[in-house]
């Protein structure tokens, strides 16, 4: 363990806290542009105001979303996930299935190593696809009906999740006799989607915690 977090995880954590900086720099860039080239430049007022209504509508997942992944990312393929995007739609499946189909446990070392691959392999994969559908994809949709492409809108992000979960409880069937119901239940009672999901995965945590600790599961 010790061998591995040297030659790996420690190098890692160096590189990906490097990079992670340089991308939250670098995605300020074209606001200096524009101030130096124009001299726009919002004041504080409009800044804090915009940034605010941004972390009332998706603040939740600042911490929600690093604490849920992570089991099946490892550090590595956090700090990648971060810097790809499109985590819950594209990389979670893809590591989960990946350490699925080859019979590793998401949080152990070889469950880290095929999630990263999963994820870089996804990523590169994505790009191709990107650029097809970029170049390709409005004219391919016109041809579609309506009711295909509002199919296509409103369930393929909940298939995706619903997949990734019941990969997920096939191994931990007794979590997830818990961890459904509390989400249904807060969304049947008219609860706000980010409260749901941070009552959810705290929820589970807690509950599965306690289970835990005394020896009802493992």
């Amino acid at each position: 363990m010790d061998q591995y977090a040297k030659s790996f995880t420690k190098p890692s954590i160096r590189i990906g806290t490097i990079t992670v900086i340089l991308a939250m720099v670098g995605s300020f860039f074209p606001n200096i542009y524009l101030y130096l080239a124009y001299g726009v430049w919002p004041d504080a007022s409009h800044m804090f105001s915009a940034w605010g209504s941004i972390a009332m509508a998706f603040g939740a997942f600042y911490l929600v979303e690093p604490i849920s992944y992570f089991p099946v990312f490892g550090p590595s393929g956090t700090y990648i996930g971060i810097l790809s995007g499109n985590i819950s739609q594209i990389r979670l499946p893809a590591a989960s299935t990946a350490q699925d189909v080859l019979g590793v446990e998401p949080a152990s070392h070889k469950g880290e190593i095929v999630g990263i691959l999963a994820i870089c392999g996804s990523v590169v994969t994505n790009i191709l696809f990107l650029t097809v559908a970029v170049v390709a994809g409005s004219t391919l949709l016109s041809f579609l009906p309506d009711s295909v492409t509002a199919a296509m809108a409103n369930y393929i992000l909940p298939s995706l999740f619903g997949a990734c979960f019941a990969s997920m409880a096939v191994k931990k069937l007794k979590i997830a006799l818990y961890a459904l119901p509390i989400a249904i239940i807060l969304r049947l009672l008219g609860v706000a989607a980010w409260i749901t999901i941070v009552c959810s995965i705290f929820g589970t945590i807690l509950i599965t915690y306690f289970l835990y600790k005394k020896k009802l599961i493992k």
